[in-house]
């Protein structure tokens, strides 16, 4: 197989990145050639590639493990919206890449041909997304193609131990981490926006949501009632992601590799060997914005 890719992003990776197990004898390089086209596969080294922590970037096999493809960039395209785990399923998609985005550097030349577009950025999209009017995208992009509407910011403060029962509605502000403590039922009336800070008022880290294990968490939106959480911030500022630290849900069910830490809280782990607990449900709920450093150098 001949062929020369370039200003490409791979993303969502779960495994493998670019995988090669039927060659034949193209010379498959990292540097493209001046001529013997159509003889050759280039992979150029520019091209992103990012998914889950510990993926392989190639996996080249059979009639391929000799000679392979082996070097791309390996890091976050920091892409606008686009969730670890997307599919036709998702409800918010939006692939731009944002302001800093490697996908602005480093680039390859466009090809000296008529056919193509010169663009200074890597990837399908820049800041327009040409394809929304009459694609899958059209129905997965926020409102406004920008930011979705959302009330304004009023309400409860929150902040710290949830040790009781507890009932959130219409609005509530997370001003630092809130943990929903062993035994406790959070219950999320719908309709309900939860806001976040960008930053702890207490210096614990990103402010945050985490359902502890033995912890229950009852989040039932609707179709038209919706539950969301978003940032605080500014909506000129929008989309974007990292603004605040997001909803975990810890649980004591089996995981693999046995009992885990969440990388930035201290002293709380999650997995055990209780296969039939429930930590709750989550319907209709959206998680908008968040991604935010849980805890600076405190990873334990």
């Amino acid at each position: 197989t001949g062929g020369e890719f370039g200003n490409i992003i791979v993303t969502n990776v779960p495994n493998v990145g670019v995988l090669q197990n039927e060659c034949g004898s193209e010379t498959r390089t990292h540097t493209l050639p001046s001529s013997g086209a159509p003889d050759y596969l280039w992979f150029s080294p520019q091209n992103i590639i990012y998914g889950a922590t510990g993926i392989s970037a190639f996996d080249n096999q059979d009639s391929c493990a000799s000679g392979g493809l082996s070097s791309a960039r390996i890091q976050d395209p920091m892409l606008t919206i686009m969730p670890g785990t997307a599919d036709e399923d998702t409800d918010f998609i939006d692939p731009r890449p944002m302001s800093g985005s490697p996908a602005y550097s480093a680039f390859d030349d466009t090809p000296s041909d008529s056919f193509y577009t010169t663009t200074q950025y890597m990837g399908a999209f820049d800041t327009s997304l040409w394809n929304s009017d009459w694609s899958w995208l059209a129905d997965r992009l926020p409102e406004d193609d920008s930011t979705p509407t959302i009330p304004p910011i009023t309400g409860a403060e929150v902040c710290g131990d949830i040790t009781e029962d507890t009932v959130w509605q219409t609005t509530i502000t997370m001003v630092c981490q809130v943990f929903v403590q062993s035994g406790v039922v959070l219950t999320i009336n719908s309709g309900t926006t939860i806001f976040a800070e960008s930053t702890s008022i207490d210096d614990s880290g990103a402010p945050a949501l985490i359902i502890l294990p033995g912890a229950t968490i009852l989040a039932q939106g609707t179709a038209t009632r919706p539950i969301t959480f978003t940032t605080t911030s500014d909506s000129s500022t929008l989309p974007a992601r990292g603004l605040w630290g997001g909803l975990i849900v810890m649980g004591n069910a089996p995981v693999y590799q046995g009992t885990q830490e969440v990388e930035g809280i201290t002293g709380q782990t999650y997995g055990g060997n209780d296969a039939t607990e429930s930590s709750g449900s989550l319907e209709y709920v959206r998680v908008w914005y968040g991604g935010s450093v849980i805890g600076e150098n405190n990873e334990g």
